[in-house]
């Protein structure tokens, strides 16, 4: 992802975060336009899968340990100078 998407997600989850703290779903299913809404419903199948997509690709990454590295061209060991 470039910067500017990365931007744009992080983003787009901030203000979701926001609007779910600010209002229950039933608040948001009663105050909220209803051409909203109705955007909303067509669109969230599609967004839900490429979210839960790139989670599960998040989470694949995250679930293996980081091990010790054996470059020893890269390998800082401090105490010179």
């Amino acid at each position: 992802m470039s910067d500017s998407s990365s931007e744009h997600l992080l983003a787009v989850v901030d203000a979701l975060d926001a609007l779910a703290r600010e209002h229950t779903p039933v608040e948001a299913a009663e105050s909220m336009d209803p051409a909203v809404l109705q955007a909303f419903w067509r669109e969230w199948p599609h967004t839900s899968v490429w979210a839960g997509n790139l989670w599960r690709a998040l989470n694949r990454d995250l679930e293996v340990p980081a091990g010790a590295r054996d470059d020893r061209e890269v390998d800082e060991v401090g105490g010179s100078g």
